[in-house]
């Protein structure tokens, strides 16, 4: 981007070089003293107010440039790294502002442009921010606006609805897309969401994540469909998350997990038909297409056997 008429980069940039060179002369008045603690405390002081100008004097910068503000500065940059991971750090810097990370959520929530993080991703750092795309995606600003209404939500008598309703109010509202976990996080308002969202399957909301679905990426979760199962399948639910967080979410056979391109099964390793129950002892947690081998050896149809409880009549509960 060319420079506006009458601003000159270099000439905002000596401000950038003054005050880096009054950083290290910070650094050089405090070696040139015996330092004790309290010496130390007002030279970071220093260094504090500093930064600040620091700043200021990078926004000059970006001015000069055409570039009118922190916003503006940091999709400029995101758009120049499209697709890869970027430290917070450099954000930081190249929007010369504080509340830079405002000004990321205003990116992705009011002009949909689809920016990755720590928060909304188990597999990036939680200090670092990907563009996955150049081109803005108005369904992901449209799923914010709905995130913002349902973390609103209340009661039809005014009362504060429960974190547990709140999300399944989101999920329904988008259902079947999926929401990631900083939408869900912002709309539960409480630390423990990934709990409610075990007991909202547990109730027989058919609850989906990358366990079950690998094309969804980790920490997202969508409601394919507003119907429940039965409650039959509800208490299998329940027995299922047991298995698979004592397995600690890992094929048995292979040692996949999620996020490798595979759906984690529970398997019983001595069939219903044969007499095997629903002990712990008798399930397994295998990737598909471990839980495809066995079944093929067996001559058998493959299925997450407790999520399909109606298949097996002869099932016998403990």
């Amino acid at each position: 981007m060319a420079a506006r008429a009458g601003k000159d980069p270099n000439a905002a940039l000596l401000d950038v070089k003054v005050t880096a060179r009054r950083y290290l002369d910070i650094v050089e008045e405090a070696q040139g003293v015996e330092l004790d603690q309290g010496s130390w405390l007002e030279s970071a002081a220093q260094v504090g107010l500093l930064s600040a100008e620091m700043r200021n004097a990078l926004s000059r910068v970006n001015r000069a440039f055409g570039i009118t503000s922190g916003r503006e500065a940091i999709l400029l940059y995101l758009r120049r790294h499209v697709g890869e991971p970027v430290p917070a750090d450099a954000l930081a810097g190249v929007s010369g502002i504080a509340e830079w990370a405002r000004r990321v959520r205003e990116l992705r929530v009011e002009y949909g442009w689809p920016i990755e993080s720590g928060l909304n991703r188990d597999d990036m750092p939680h200090d670092h921010y990907r563009l996955t795309s150049d081109e803005p995606d108005t369904d992901l600003a449209e799923r914010w606006q709905v995130a913002k209404a349902a973390r609103n939500l209340k009661k039809p008598n005014g009362g504060t609805t429960s974190g547990k309703d709140r999300v399944l109010h989101y999920l329904q509202q988008i259902s079947p897309r999926e929401a990631d976990k900083e939408q869900l996080a912002y709309v539960a308002k409480i630390q423990e969401w990934p709990r409610r969202m075990r007991e909202l399957e547990e109730e027989g909301w058919q609850i989906v994540s990358n366990v079950d679905d690998p094309t969804l990426p980790p920490g997202s979760y969508r409601l394919p469909t507003l119907d429940k199962r039965p409650p039959r399948v509800r208490q299998a639910i329940k027995l299922r998350y047991e298995i698979l967080e004592r397995d600690k979410k890992t094929c048995q056979d292979c040692g996949r997990i999620p996020g490798q391109g595979v759906t984690l099964q529970v398997h019983h390793v001595l069939p219903v038909h044969q007499g095997g129950t629903n002990a712990p002892e008798n399930l397994v947690t295998l990737c598909s297409e471990c839980h495809g081998g066995r079944h093929a050896l067996m001559g058998t149809s493959v299925r997450d056997e407790l999520l399909n409880p109606d298949h097996e009549p002869d099932v016998h509960e403990d």
